[in-house]
């Protein structure tokens, strides 16, 4: 099912593609940006990529298209028709004008190869356009030969055998893109110090992580989802089997993490009955101390109260005893006052 699906993808692909750029190459102008938008869209994988791809990549560079465009127009166009008209009309060939054209179609052909990739991949001006464009070429000779023959058997079509052109409006430009982007990886990780496959994993993190290192929202993330949900039933239960073998194999370590967390549990609550029992015999010892401090205190408190009482016993003894001897000196005053009296 899977590998049905994938033939599907590119059987609209090519359907959609073929039709675009066919419409575009009619229209003249339209070609070039639609090759942009093209290139753009094959920079992606086929997972990854949606149509509308092609208008947001000409949408965002809309600014050097125009001028690129321009540029394409007059250095390919012109060219192509002068030399179909000389081959239509060959008592009228002009040598001259026929070599220039030759050599404005190749170089037009080599930008035609070159700078859409650089346009998709760097914020560039026309000027700079050219320069990169033109080196790109470095990248890898062979990779770009392949590219700019290509597009000359294209026009090559054109001219002798226009029928056949609606073969390659798709396969060409997509070999072209993958070809040009391998040319911009060896280029860019020369310049940065890197190799290719270094570049290539440090472009694809960035693809799912912002610079802060947190991972961005992203609807291709959410429509990789959901494409993945199409997959066969036996797809299915492949992957069930697999999640089912990762579970037993993560159950015995999840036994053994709960085993140790029930340990450390009791421990905690072993810890915990042992402070508390200690807390209460402290308990227990500060109460029996504060009973022998009252007893100790009521034991002097007593001893005062008995010696009190005896010295107001005392004292109530003494002035008791005081009273009498003054009443029976009292007595005896009087006595003698009386007995004095009567004798006179």
């Amino acid at each position: 099912m899977k590998g049905l699906r994938v033939i599907g993808d590119y059987a609209a692909e090519f359907l959609v593609i073929t039709l675009l750029v066919a419409a575009s190459a009619l229209s003249v102008i339209f070609l070039v940006p639609v090759l942009v938008g093209v290139t753009g869209y094959f920079s992606k994988e086929l997972d990854a990529r949606r149509f509308k791809d092609i208008f947001t990549t000409i949408g965002k560079n809309w600014k050097v298209i125009v001028f690129y465009t321009i540029f394409q127009l007059i250095i390919i166009v012109v060219p192509v028709l002068n030399i179909y008209f000389f081959n239509t009309h060959p008592e009228k060939t002009n040598n001259f004008v026929l070599a220039i054209s030759v050599i404005a179609l190749l170089f037009g052909t080599i930008y035609l190869a070159t700078s859409p990739t650089v346009i998709v991949n760097m914020n560039v001006k026309f000027g700079q356009l050219l320069y990169n464009g033109f080196m790109m070429l470095f990248g890898s000779l062979w990779r770009s030969i392949i590219s700019v023959l290509l597009l000359l058997g294209i026009v090559a079509l054109t001219l002798s055998y226009p029928y056949v052109l609606v073969l390659t409006l798709y396969i060409v430009p997509m070999i072209i893109s993958k070809l040009m982007k391998e040319n911009f990886y060896k280029l860019k990780a020369k310049a940065l110090n890197l190799s290719v496959e270094q570049l290539k994993r440090k472009e694809k993190e960035d693809d799912y992580l912002d610079e802060k290192g947190a991972v961005k929202p992203a609807d291709i993330h959410f429509e990789e989802a959901e494409s993945s949900a199409d997959e066969s039933d036996g797809d299915k239960a492949a992957s069930e089997d697999a999640d089912k073998a990762d579970v037993e194999e993560q159950s015995e370590p999840d036994g053994v993490i709960a085993e140790t967390s029930e340990d450390i549990v009791k421990a905690d609550v072993a810890e915990q009955n042992a402070t508390m029992a200690d807390a209460a015999e402290d308990v227990d010892g500060q109460s029996k101390a504060d009973s022998v401090i009252s007893d100790a205190a009521e034991e002097p408190d007593e001893v005062d109260a008995e010696e009190q009482n005896a010295t107001m016993a005392d004292a109530s003894e003494d002035i008791v005893k005081a009273d009498i001897d003054e009443q029976s000196e009292a007595g005896a005053s009087n006595t003698e006052s009386s007995g004095s009296a009567q004798n006179e």
